[in-house]
């Protein structure tokens, strides 16, 4: 019994120590795009983000987390990064969340529930990105579970989708953001 607690908590701390290695290499890329991108503020914004995704995906990877922990920890970090960016209470992102929770079985459901929560806070055009942003990982985890995405696909598919919603209105490019992925993906593997 002690020899399996023991290989536990061995197992526990190798995989802090392995999740603190990448978090740091995490954090190097991101300071090095923020430099080189820190005058543009969406671009900032973009590279903050994905940071954030990034340690997200690679403690989920590290820990071998299920589809539904690891869509929590997205949505969570999702909101997080929202109510940083806005001036939005943290309740009407947590009701827009709850909202989102009860249905995720069909695209069909997920398109409806974003409607809906767009006419409900028609008046907050904040919110138009978080249920954008919200509508979009509901429809990849649905994808994911048809088509039995890795978690690579996953955080592609996320990372795509949220430069599309970036993008929408042509300012940053949606170019400029794909090129900014592929060098965070390239200076992370080359940390």
């Amino acid at each position: 019994m002690t020899n399996s607690y023991e290989q536990f908590e061995k197992s526990q701390i190798e995989h802090e120590i392995e999740a603190e290695h990448e978090l740091k290499k995490i954090d190097i890329v991101a300071a090095k795009l923020t430099e080189k991108f820190g005058e543009y503020e969406a671009l900032k914004s973009f590279v903050v983000y994905l940071a954030s995704m990034e340690k997200v995906f690679a403690r989920c990877r590290i820990y071998d987390s299920s589809p539904t922990t690891i869509k929590d920890e997205i949505i969570k970090t999702e909101m997080q990064l929202f109510s940083a960016d806005t001036a939005l209470d943290e309740d009407i992102l947590k009701s827009i969340k709850d909202d989102f929770s009860v249905v995720y079985d069909t695209i069909t459901q997920i398109y409806a529930i974003a409607e809906k929560l767009l006419q409900r806070f028609s008046e907050k055009k904040e919110c138009e990105k978080f249920i954008a942003s919200l509508r979009d990982i509901a429809i990849v985890f649905v994808q994911a579970h048809e088509k039995h995405f890795s978690i690579n696909e996953i955080q592609d598919q996320i990372y795509r989708s949220q430069m599309k919603i970036l993008s929408e209105d042509g300012d940053p490019e949606i170019a400029l953001l794909e090129n900014i992925y592929n060098e965070f993906k390239q200076e992370l593997a080359g940390v």
